[in-house]
């Protein structure tokens, strides 16, 4: 928690000192997760945020983002359902084309810092499983979106994990998120 903070406020001093070139926002919405390489149902989870949007010409765009996600997998056992929590702090960094004025499409990588890892269940207590996971992630993220207003605007985005998030079990796990939200520029 105490990253987080300190993160929003680096972020929004950032933006105060480049307000003239910079346009804040906050951002949210839900998760659809899975891990590749593992048997069950994708965990339904969520995210939320905040981004500095900067125009570089009337159809190019950068957005840095700085976003909590809730990532991982349901999956079965003799004992019941379990769930694989997954958290993260993640660092986006989106390429938006607009080659509309409502409509954009974005790529771009992104940095992901696992902050928990735990399993959850039917008639079990939560096991924290930190260990057995990477505390890094990497990702590719494609996807679009629409403005609805000046300010407010949809979007669905797909991040495509490129690093095996588990550590010694042999088995190449890849995180797997699709995305979708609303955002809001405050400006």
């Amino acid at each position: 928690m105490k990253k987080i903070i300190l993160g929003t406020l680096a972020l929004c001093m950032c933006c105060t000192f480049l307000q003239a070139q910079f346009v804040p926002g906050i951002k949210g919405g839900l998760n659809v997760a899975d891990l590749s390489n593992f048997s069950g149902d994708n965990r339904i989870s969520g995210h939320v945020g905040i981004f500095v949007h900067k125009t570089l010409d009337p159809n190019w765009c950068i957005q840095p983002e700085f976003l909590y996600s809730g990532q991982g997998q349901k999956y079965m056992t003799t004992l019941g359902e379990r769930t694989l929590a997954l958290s993260y702090i993640q660092i986006p960094v989106m390429a938006q084309y607009y080659p509309v004025r409502q409509l954009y499409f974005e790529a771009g990588p992104q940095l992901g810092f696992l902050t928990s890892a735990s399993i959850k269940g039917d008639n079990i207590q939560k096991t924290e499983v930190d260990n057995s996971y990477n505390k890094a992630d990497l990702a590719l993220n494609f996807g679009a979106g629409v403005m609805a207003t000046h300010q407010l605007g949809f979007y669905a985005r797909y991040s495509a994990g490129l690093l095996d998030v588990t550590t010694n079990d042999g088995i190449t796990r890849q995180n797997r998120v699709g995305q979708i939200g609303m955002f809001v520029r405050l400006h």
